[in-house]
């Protein structure tokens, strides 16, 4: 350094500037979520439960018909809870609830009956129905969570 420079150095001191508050308050890292006691992945909407009351009510239908009605369903709870200021539920999309539909029928909660329909357009296959089964009817925990049903070792 330059005599100069020591010389400038000696007489200003150096003013450190000051952190400043921030203007709008700043979210928590880990924000407090709704939880069930199924854990923070999932939803405190289970869409099983409403599946089987489907079924109580309408007999049999068609795996589409029940997420035809799940998806009004959820638009319609979400109205609510837009309302009183809470997160909306998200809506499954039909290849995810046909892949969750698939678990009622490898736990028996569910059975294929002789009944098919055509479907709306020709290239797609003919409409299977479904009913309950006696198991569906008494049982309440795989309707909650099938998956966690049928591998008790994942949870």
């Amino acid at each position: 350094m330059t005599e100069y420079g020591k010389k400038m150095k000696d007489q200003r001191p150096r003013i450190r500037k000051v952190k400043k508050e921030p203007t709008r308050e700043r979210k928590p890292r880990n924000p407090p979520q709704i939880t069930g006691f199924w854990g923070r992945g999932a939803s405190l909407y289970r869409p099983g439960l409403f599946t089987k009351k489907y079924f109580e009510k309408h007999g049999e239908a068609c795996a589409a018909d029940v997420y035809y009605a799940l998806s009004q369903e959820i638009e319609r709870l979400n109205k609510e809870r837009i309302e009183i200021g809470e997160k909306p539920f998200q809506r499954p999309n039909y290849s995810s609830f046909s892949r969750y539909f698939h678990w009622f029928l490898i736990l028996g909660l569910t059975e294929r009956t002789d009944r098919r329909e055509p479907a709306i357009y020709d290239f797609l296959e003919k409409r299977v129905f479904y009913r309950l089964t006696d198991k569906g009817k008494a049982e309440v925990s795989a309707w909650e969570d099938p998956v966690r049903a049928a591998h008790p070792e994942f949870g």
